[in-house]
């Protein structure tokens, strides 16, 4: 299937900064914020606009300084599988990108100093920590994709940042339950992360970026989305010990689409085919966190 270039303005912006990433960072702070909703009877709207921005912001920044790096080491085709590759296909400049990857990724800093006078000190620089790594995901000497630990990273930004901060910011300390969140949404953040490592390997193994599939092949790669999916529900009973047995109970409803997933992305071989399952992916995600908080409110 031939795929739909777009022309060089907004369209080639909107294919840079991968929209469809978003709404990853978009269902973490919301999560936590429902959870912080549940635990305070009500939320600072502010201060979850300011949260929301900051985590997009970074998402952005991270995806535009990833197509520049990956544009430098020639591991942007644009036969790729997956998305149309902005720099190859020439419809942004290479100074372009990183300079608006750079602002992105600075005005996420700033953003985040409200976050720091309303809540504590310390979040502006775990959001300039944050920042730092979205650069070195495929920056620098040591690039966290290509040594295969992007996985890593999107459990610590996705699941630790984005769910504790959010939920601190609202609350003013943390609660075992917000651990508890921060690692069943991590784990559902790497499916999108993991599937599209999957569908690059070969063209990943091809310019030295050892991710996980790449080290350790598709059978490997099938596990891990496995169990990525399948632990937070495992995860789940952890509720029941917060008195929520709603929690505990109501994100099974999802299982049969979950389980169905995992079965059908088991017996495909990599190819475009698997842009579905990262919109899947993505929907399991967000059903799981709706679910959850389904589960907070009627217990």
């Amino acid at each position: 299937m031939q795929q739909h270039i777009p022309t060089r303005t907004l369209g080639a912006w909107k294919t840079a900064i991968r929209v469809r990433t978003l709404p990853i960072p978009t269902i973490q702070v919301i999560a936590g914020s429902a959870l912080a909703y549940i635990t305070l009877g009500h939320l600072n709207p502010l201060m979850f606009l300011y949260t929301l921005l900051v985590a997009v912001l970074i998402t952005i920044g991270t995806n535009l300084i990833n197509d520049v790096y990956d544009f430098d080491k020639g591991g942007d085709h644009i036969t790729h599988t997956g998305r149309v590759k902005v720099l190859r296909a020439g419809l942004l400049k290479r100074t372009e990108v990183f300079a608006g990857g750079v602002t992105t990724l600075m005005a996420a800093v700033i953003l985040s100093i409200p976050l720091s006078i309303h809540a504590s000190p310390w979040i502006t620089p775990v959001v300039a920590l944050s920042a730092l790594c979205g650069f070195l995901y495929t920056g620098g000497p040591f690039p966290i994709a290509y040594l295969g630990l992007s996985e890593i990273f999107v459990f610590a930004f996705y699941g630790g940042v984005c769910v504790l901060s959010t939920y601190y910011i609202q609350v003013g300390q943390l609660a075992d339950d917000a651990w508890l969140l921060a690692a069943q949404m991590g784990l559902l953040a790497i499916l999108p992360n993991a599937i599209n490592n999957f569908r690059d390997m070969v063209e990943d193994a091809a310019v030295n970026k050892k991710t996980l599939a790449v080290r350790f092949g598709k059978t490997f790669a099938r596990w891990e989305i496995g169990i990525c999916t399948f632990l937070p529900f495992v995860l789940n009973f952890y509720w029941v010990s917060f008195d929520q047995v709603g929690a505990a109970l109501f994100p099974f409803i999802l299982l049969p689409l979950a389980f169905l997933f995992v079965k059908t992305l088991w017996f495909t071989e990599p190819g475009a085919v698997f842009n579905r399952f990262f919109a899947l992916g993505i929907f399991i995600h967000f059903l799981f966190a709706f679910l959850l908080f389904v589960g907070w409110v009627l217990k």
